[in-house]
């Protein structure tokens, strides 16, 4: 799909048509990663969770942290 830039203040932007606002779930509190690549922008739509992780989560992500980069972290702390 090939779109148009529009000018916004001094800045430019992207306007996202309806169809796929809806398809995505888009609103404008919708948060938006924009990353630069070597052949142009990767746009991504954050969706944020509504609740906080759960202690027993975290405790399970920082396992398999301390897994997988535990002996790097310990030489690192040398």
């Amino acid at each position: 799909m090939r779109k148009n830039l529009t000018a916004i203040g001094s800045s430019l932007g992207l306007i996202i048509d309806k169809p796929i606002a809806e398809l995505y779930q888009l609103d404008r509190n919708t948060v938006v990663e924009v990353t630069p690549k070597e052949d142009g922008l990767n746009i991504r739509f954050i969706k944020e969770r509504d609740e906080r992780a759960s202690d027993d989560d975290v405790i399970k992500a920082a396992g398999d942290i301390n897994k997988r980069y535990g002996k790097m972290m310990k030489n690192l702390a040398k």
